[in-house]
């Protein structure tokens, strides 16, 4: 999981449904991936340049720890 990705969407009032559609992205893959911590670098600079630009990749891409 993105922690800091999902809380900025959501501070931006945004849903992963818009997130997903600005991106070109079905809304179920987007879900799959923000959930499952699996964007490609490709994906992770869109969702950046596009939706988050101020914020840096290594910030919104921050995995949250798995527990033991």
């Amino acid at each position: 999981m993105y922690p800091n990705l999902d809380r900025e969407i959501n501070a931006n009032g945004m849903s992963w449904r818009s997130v997903s559609g600005a991106i070109g992205m079905p809304e179920s893959t987007f879900r799959n991936k923000i959930t499952k911590g699996d964007f490609s670098i490709g994906e992770a600079f869109s969702i950046k340049e596009r939706l988050f630009p101020k914020y840096e990749l290594e910030y919104l891409f921050e995995k949250a720890e798995q527990p033991a």
